[in-house]
């Protein structure tokens, strides 16, 4: 479990209200990862929404499949940045790979967890997918 503050502090989580915040941190918890490592791969079953505390993220497609480049950059994720976000959109498989740039720490949030919380809580569903909608559309500008 993670404070329920920690998460306040970052614009996705900023308008949920304290229950919310609170039952997002029981699902959560801080993970490191070292330069290098790959977080998720993409074709795989997405199992965690993450928030980007410390380090960089580099989302990229990895070669899988007839006319894809090897390696081929989506965006970089900063500090403050959600990443795993097709733990929460069907069919639940990551769409890219994710590496870290540098030496990472994030929040990992149990996605099944999540989306079984906000089928609970039909309104923390609804902020989580404008979120997560805005933040996908802010990568495309």
């Amino acid at each position: 479990m993670i404070s329920p503050e920690r998460l306040r502090a970052y614009r996705f989580f900023a308008s949920l209200t304290n229950q919310q915040l609170t039952d997002i941190a029981t699902i959560g918890e801080e993970k490191s990862f070292p330069t290098g490592s790959i977080i998720f791969k993409e074709h795989t079953t997405a199992n965690n929404l993450m928030l980007l505390l410390e380090g960089g993220v580099e989302l990229f497609y990895s070669g899988s499949g007839a006319g894809f480049t090897a390696d081929a950059p989506v965006c970089s994720i900063v500090p403050g940045g959600i990443f795993g976000v097709s733990s929460l959109i069907k069919p639940y498989q990551y769409t890219s790979s994710a590496r870290a740039t540098k030496p990472v720490k994030v929040v990992d949030i149990n996605g099944v967890m999540l989306r079984e919380i906000s089928e609970r809580n039909q309104a923390l569903g609804r902020v989580l997918m404008n979120n997560v909608a805005a933040a996908v559309l802010a990568r495309l500008h």
